[in-house]
């Protein structure tokens, strides 16, 4: 039951290995566009607030701080989400009786499936240089923003998971120049 409570994220991050994030102190933010026709559980007012909290409290509890000018910044941070449609589908099959063959009219197999729809999340959450604004750290996780979970807890939790994973650690740039970490 204790494991039960307990909330892990699949988490992953890329980078680009030529960049020295030792220096990086200060960000500005830079909101997400407003895409129009986006599905409203994945682009809404109330969750731009709630994870732009979320990620500025985590970049703060790290010693980033924030800037007004991208001018002033080391790195620019800003976040997407992503919903998509999944479709689970788990069979079962069991026997009972003899020798289980379906030819020997002794003993019976029986199969179940069950088709589960669902929609997966994943939060992206992108750091970019601040004047050419190319991609210079990506972290995402999945199952942060539920549809129907919308706690701040969890998100923040969700994160803080990505966000452990920076700046990386230069002995995992070298490793993960042919495919990002995993944790």
């Amino acid at each position: 039951l204790g494991l039960a409570g307990c909330r892990s994220f699949h988490v992953r991050t890329d980078w680009d290995p030529g960049v020295s994030f030792a220096s990086y102190q200060r960000y500005h933010w830079m909101d997400p566009p407003q895409i129009e026709g986006a599905n409203p559980f994945a682009d809404n007012t109330l969750l731009r607030k709630r994870l732009r909290f979320a990620i500025e409290s985590s970049l703060a509890e790290r010693g980033f701080r924030a800037v007004e000018t991208r001018d002033a910044a080391d790195f620019v941070a800003t976040y997407s989400v992503i919903l998509e449609e999944r479709i689970e589908i788990d069979r079962y099959t069991s026997g009972a009786g003899g020798w289980h063959r379906p030819y020997d009219g002794f003993g019976h197999v029986y199969s179940t499936s069950n088709l589960r729809s669902f929609q997966e999340s994943t939060l992206i959450i992108d750091l970019l240089d601040p004047k050419s604004e190319d991609l210079v750290w990506r972290g995402w996780a999945t199952g942060v923003v539920r549809t129907r979970d919308r706690r701040r807890e969890r998100l923040e939790e969700g994160v803080r998971a990505i966000l452990d994973e920076f700046p990386p650690m230069r002995s995992r740039s070298v490793e993960s120049e042919a495919e990002p970490s995993t944790r």
